[in-house]
């Protein structure tokens, strides 16, 4: 819903602040689903309405001038204030789009999912663009201005109490046929890139004196699985996507591994009010 401000309508100032973060206008109407004529007209509007050059263009990028740093915070109380106003009295009415980071754990993502139906119900004009993948990966995609949102995996530390949402034990798992005493050193089948769960089962392996090999590298944990059960390899997986608990492998060459939980970070230190709102929701759901 926009809504009119004397003469301004708060669609002028949701493109200036998109504009402003992205530093661009194609980038702006694709992510507020407007064609760039569209959010061109809304700047040029809005800079004629306060007799001001808001933006610095260059062929590439546009940066903002003294007038649009001005006005930044100024548009930011203004959106805020109605969105709160929207979201406390009429939340169906709700419009926007939240570009979320979720790990791709199987029994999480489908606990995710749910608890984002349920969000859009009440706000059904709300669209989330989900992004599965890795944790190192979505905190790039946060400093970077690609995520609104991300759920992280992250290790839970010695002594931490039950306050840590969606804890999970690392477990090793390999097929009955991968003789554990022969294979010299242990080859390990893992997700490809800063995977957490291929760090702590390498250090693991390093602190107790043994060594390992990567054999096997994938894009998924199903892919991980797949290769364990051919018996080639030996992986770390959280226990909730075990679905074969004869896979589940106990050996004295391979040490105890930790326990991981989820955190939640925001790439705005105070964010959108349906990012805020989202937020809440997921951390209420996963706590259930």
């Amino acid at each position: 819903m926009e809504i009119a401000i004397g003469n301004m309508d708060t669609a002028l100032l949701k493109s200036f602040l998109t504009v402003a973060e992205l530093g661009s206008f194609s980038d702006a109407a694709k992510l507020l689903n407007a064609s760039q004529s569209t959010i061109s007209g809304h700047i040029a509007k809005l800079e004629d309405l306060l007799h001001a050059q808001l933006f610095l263009r260059t062929t590439r990028r546009c940066g903002l001038s003294t007038a649009g740093e001005a006005l930044l915070p100024l548009a930011r109380e203004i959106i805020a204030a109605i969105e709160r106003m929207e979201d406390s009295f009429l939340p169906s009415h709700m419009g926007g789009a939240i570009r979320l980071g979720v790990p791709d754990d199987y029994h999480l993502f489908s606990l995710l999912t749910k608890s984002i139906h349920g969000f859009f119900t009440s706000r059904p004009k709300v669209t989330v663009q989900i992004d599965a993948g890795l944790s190192e990966n979505h905190r790039k995609g946060l400093r970077d201005g690609f995520l609104d949102l991300a759920i992280l995996r992250t290790r839970v530390a010695a002594g931490t109490d039950d306050t840590v949402l969606a804890k999970s034990q690392l477990l090793w798992i390999a097929a009955p046929t991968l003789d554990l005493d022969r294979v010299d050193p242990l080859p390990l089948a893992h997700v490809s890139g800063p995977c957490q769960y291929f760090k702590a089962a390498t250090a693991a392996i390093e602190a107790a004196g043994g060594q390992w090999m990567s054999l096997f590298s994938c894009s998924t944990l199903e892919g991980v699985r797949t290769a364990v059960k051919s018996g080639m390899a030996l992986g770390a997986i959280p226990a909730e996507d075990c679905n074969d608990p004869s896979m589940i492998r106990s050996h004295q060459r391979l040490p105890p591994l930790p326990q991981f939980g989820v955190e939640f970070v925001l790439a705005q230190a105070d964010p959108p009010v349906l990012v805020r709102a989202l937020a809440e929701r997921l951390r209420r759901d996963l706590g259930n």
